[in-house]
């Protein structure tokens, strides 16, 4: 009796390696998208926009245990270029959240309300759950400007929390 084997082409395994990455990751890099820019459809279209991009890199990607920060900072990056106009860099509140605890619409307000510096770092490091050296990797700053982001990001919060419940 002969047993034959059954070769997986390594585009095939690739593909699931990346639907399992995409289910896992998914959620996470888009409530940052969403928590940076307030608008579920411009939280959607980078979320989509970056696994495309990992995709396009996923031999690559797939190797390094960061990928995930990856994403999420491509995402980020694609709403930063989006929302780079002056004019349009503060974005309100995205109405159809209603349905989120009051809570949270209040945090997403507040935390919009913050620079974006200190929204990108807070979101990075809080909602992306990245360690404060991927942070500073991903804005491309010293750990330290991150943790005075991440201070005064938390005093900005605070304030503007501390105001809605007065």
């Amino acid at each position: 009796m002969t047993s034959s084997t059954y070769v997986v082409p390594r585009a095939e395994v690739d593909r699931l390696a990346f639907e399992d990455f995409y289910a896992a990751e998914f959620d996470r890099v888009f409530d940052s998208a969403f928590a940076f820019s307030g608008d579920r459809d411009a939280a959607t279209d980078a979320t989509q926009e970056a696994f495309a991009r990992a995709f396009a890199r996923w031999r690559r990607l797939s190797r390094q245990d960061w990928a995930g920060g990856w994403v999420t900072t491509t995402a980020l990056n694609v709403l930063r270029r989006r929302y780079r106009d002056a004019t349009r860099s503060r974005v309100l509140v995205d109405e159809r959240a209603s349905h989120d605890a009051h809570g949270r619409v209040d945090l997403l307000r507040a935390l919009r309300a913050l620079p974006v510096r200190q929204r990108e770092a807070a979101v990075l490091f809080y909602i992306a759950d990245l360690p404060l050296h991927a942070v500073a990797d991903a804005m491309g700053i010293g750990d330290g400007a991150v943790k005075s982001h991440l201070a005064r990001a938390r005093e900005g919060l605070r304030v503007s929390l501390e105001e809605r419940d007065a």
